[in-house]
């Protein structure tokens, strides 16, 4: 049985991987509660996947509240990996993301992976790190992300993920052979 989602548009796409919306707010004391429930859920590294500038940012809340739980700083992480809104990554990115993930969930810590709404950006990158990492197909992992995406809160508000045509080919061409990007 899966942990509980930790916050209400958010799933477990892995055991150790957490696709959710971005946990920052307008003011601290409206993210709190969303940036609390993940550490307590035990996500431990943060995959940003907005552009600087485009949301408030968190990092810093983020480890005022991993003191206040009794972490350490080091061990909680933010990672930036920086897409357009409704884009996809370009090669050299995703590569990165990619690896950055697989080596957080490869040390057994558990990760969370967002962009604004956690619909498009997010979906394409636990799309792609379902093939890189778990070894499903790219229609494989499309399917995990559309019954997962079921059950999040906003689902009626946004009816599937990833969110663009050229989000979900991405996915689908992701595997062109030992986990690299394929032509997109």
């Amino acid at each position: 049985m899966p942990a509980p989602r930790p916050i209400p548009n958010s799933y477990w796409a892995t055991p150790l991987l957490l696709a959710c919306e971005y946990p920052g707010a307008p003011t601290d004391a409206d993210a709190t509660p969303k940036i609390d429930a993940l550490l307590q859920a035990g996500i431990r590294d943060f995959y940003d996947l907005t552009e600087p500038g485009e949301l408030r940012p968190y990092e810093a809340l983020l480890q005022q509240r991993a003191a206040y739980l009794g972490l350490g700083p080091e061990e909680v992480r933010h990672h930036r990996f920086p897409v357009r809104d409704r884009d996809v990554p370009t090669r050299e990115r995703l590569d990165e993301v990619l690896t950055a993930l697989a080596e957080s969930t490869g040390a057994g810590r558990p990760a969370a992976v967002h962009c604004w709404g956690g619909i498009g950006r997010t979906g394409t990158v636990v799309g792609c790190h379902l093939q890189h990492v778990h070894g499903l197909s790219g229609e494989e992992a499309l399917a995990r992300i559309a019954h997962e995406w079921q059950t999040v809160a906003k689902v009626h508000r946004a009816p599937i993920s990833p969110e663009t045509p050229a989000q979900f080919a991405l996915v689908r061409q992701y595997l062109a052979g030992q986990g690299k990007l394929g032509s997109v």
